[in-house]
């Protein structure tokens, strides 16, 4: 590393940094608070969802609003805070001392290391209540997942001094004794089996195991009943992706999967042969947006793929795979420094190959245009993880370089605005039954295909709702995506479907406004509710310079307009369409739409068997099976069979057929 610092260029000011930021920690007075902290998920605004700002210990103030909170929780937050200061500040003064051996830093180090342990083990345990009944209470956070995250930094950083002149036995001894022990002891009091929890704690107690030469501890954390080997065989999808369906909590696990992985691998153990490990780096690829970002699905934000690059440093130099070469461009992480290859070929693509794509064990089906700027989302994941949604069946829509049906994401768990709007299915783009969310269900694929032509898929659910099916099938093509849910109910039932947008919802008659939408839940958020006194056939999403979504509504639904809260509580438009009955349909159209391109026309039959929607170049069919129709010379029809092997085409039919 001190080699590759001295001499590759990018590397350069990656260490530069480095020791600029353990030359603070090492003159910094020693303030570390004798206390334990609170989860930071208290840490937002009630009003607004803003993050907070510590302007004193105890004054904690909106960054939105101004609001200022006092005393429990947010106090005790300002003290993890301070906690996660110094444990990353032990980070750096580590990695500086291994690049410029200077005393000061592993003397720093030192202290902070026995402040710690001369007073860890007389902390209360706690939890994230301030309570010390949860299994999951720890002593200097709320919960063992904070003490486990800190335990790899922790071992990382005593690991990186060890052999420091500083050092003496008796220093050894009292930070074994005083810290990291009792650390482990406290991690190892709360089985979480399959988690991301276990996966971070197995991370600390490996790392602690190998900084102390303790072979149980790293046998407990690698082959124990809920180790690594166990993570990767019962957490991990058959794509690669983490079983919870966020894809911040996937980069959340390899995080800490790739701790033990790195040190494994110094201590001789090759756990990167395991093939779930590859494929953890590898699914996330698949699951972007045509700028690079992935969706806040379920528990998650929308983030940058390229913001993930440090784990592509590591994965590449473990690797060798060139579809990661792209992630590479810029070299800027501490991993690229820690765990890189020096250099990178000089031929290497620009960007990542995407296309339409279904990957049943995580139950996200992607279809793509064939310009690459035009992508629909469709969720129907068995949905049991605790950081799951109440919204299968749903859609996003990506267009005009940016998502514009939205999925809402989340906010820290301790606002209550989280479970009262974000977890709720009227957040999401799929249907509402009786103004209720859906309860745990797993949809069933039924189809999906992706042809040169046109990209298609169909899921139904049944159990969300008692005595209720949803089956929605959505089809790209071109410009336009076509939309067929289909909704049945043993009872009469009220039906809601909303479209959550990002842009102005434009070219739609004057609403009435009315005094709610809906009496129950998240109905009561929405803000300025209006009703169009007519049946609303067309809409635009208006996304700026001459951008647009031409929505075309072909059923027989009652229109609503509010506004809702997005991602971070920003307000954005939303259409809900609605419906009662024991059988409805709704049907609709989106067309991507730029200059001075026109609306296609579209049409729209429901009869027993089914239904179909239609534009002059595609026609979608649902029913007992799935079809599409594509418009060739002469007047005939290629007519495409669907199911979940793809599309099969039969033999071209002749107009009016």
């Amino acid at each position: 590393m001190r080699a590759r610092a001295a001499m590759q260029e990018w590397a350069k000011p990656v260490a530069q940094s480095i020791i600029t930021a353990a030359e603070a920690f090492a003159s910094e007075p020693l303030d570390i608070p004798r206390a334990g902290g609170q989860w930071t998920h208290w840490y937002s605004c009630k009003r607004d969802g803003g993050a907070l700002e510590a302007k004193s210990p105890t004054e904690h103030v909106c960054r939105v609003c101004g609001t200022v909170y006092t005393g429990w929780p947010y106090d005790d937050v300002y003290i993890t805070h301070r906690h996660h200061h110094w444990i990353r500040g032990m980070t750096d003064l580590g990695i500086a001392y291994v690049l410029d051996p200077r005393p000061e830093y592993a003397e720093r180090v030192k202290a902070i290391l026995l402040d710690y342990a001369s007073f860890y083990a007389t902390l209360p345990l706690h939890d994230k209540d301030g309570k010390d009944t949860a299994k999951s209470k720890a002593h200097l956070f709320a919960q063992t997942l904070d003490e486990s995250v800190a335990l790899c930094q922790i071992a990382g950083a005593y690991d990186l001094v060890h052999d420091a002149p500083c050092f003496t036995a008796d220093d050894h001894q009292r930070i074994e004794s005083g810290f990291l022990r009792p650390m482990v002891e406290t991690v190892q009091a709360n089985d979480m089996g399959i988690s991301n929890w276990q996966s971070w704690h197995n991370a600390g107690v490996a790392m602690t195991g190998f900084v102390l030469g303790d072979a149980s501890l790293v046998e407990w954390a690698v082959n124990g009943p809920s180790g690594f080997v166990f993570q990767m065989a019962s957490s991990v999808t058959a794509s690669g992706m983490w079983y919870e369906e966020s894809p911040s909590y996937h980069w959340y696990a390899l995080s800490a999967h790739v701790y033990l992985l790195e040190a494994a691998a110094r201590a001789g153990m090759d756990l990167y042969a395991l093939p779930p490990v590859k494929k953890m780096f590898d699914a996330p690829l698949r699951q972007v947006f045509p700028d690079g970002t992935s969706p806040a699905l379920n528990d998650s934000e929308r983030s940058s793929i390229d913001s993930k690059r440090n784990f592509y440093e590591v994965a590449y130099r473990r690797f060798q795979d060139p579809a990661y070469l792209p992630l590479l461009a810029a070299r800027d992480s501490r991993d690229a420094l820690l765990w890189g290859v020096d250099t990178l070929p000089t031929d290497q693509a620009r960007a990542l190959a995407l296309g339409s794509s279904n990957e049943p064990s995580e139950g996200l089906a992607i279809l793509r245009d064939a310009t690459g700027q035009t992508a629909v989302f469709f969720d129907y994941g068995p949905g049991t993880s605790g950081h799951v949604h109440p919204a299968k069946l749903g859609l996003i829509l990506y267009a005009h370089g940016d998502e514009r049906f939205i999925d809402p994401g989340r906010l820290p768990y301790g606002n209550p605005m989280h479970r009262a709007w974000y977890a709720q299915t009227l957040a999401h783009n799929t249907v509402v039954v009786n103004e209720e969310s859906q309860t745990r269900r797993s949809p069933k694929l039924l189809a999906f295909a992706a042809t040169p032509d046109f990209s298609a898929v169909r899921a139904v659910c049944e159990g969300a709702y008692k005595g209720v099916v949803l089956d929605r099938t959505l089809c790209l093509a071109g410009n336009t995506v076509l939309d067929v849910f289909h909704c049945t109910s043993e009872e009469e039932a009220t039906f809601d479907l909303p479209l959550h947008v990002r842009g102005d919802i434009v070219e739609v008659p004057e609403a009435e406004t009315t005094e709610a939408i809906g009496t129950k839940g998240p109905y009561t958020l929405l803000k300025n509710p209006r009703r169009f006194p007519e049946r609303l056939t067309a809409a635009t999403v208006d996304a700026g310079d001459g951008k647009r979504i031409a929505l075309r509504f072909l059923d027989a639904s009652a229109c609503y307009m509010a506004e809702r809260f997005g991602p971070e509580m920003k307000r954005l438009p939303m259409l809900l369409r609605r419906q009662q009955g024991k059988d409805v349909w709704f049907i609709a159209a989106y067309q991507i739409l730029a200059g001075d391109e026109a609306v296609k026309a579209v049409d729209a039959t429901i009869t027993e068997s089914g239904a179909a929607v239609s534009t002059p170049t595609l026609s979608l069919r649902t029913g007992a099976v799935t079809q599409v129709l594509l418009p060739r010379e002469g007047g005939e029809f290629a007519v495409y069979t669907l199911d979940a092997a793809g599309a099969h085409e039969s033999e071209s039919t002749p107009a009016g057929a």
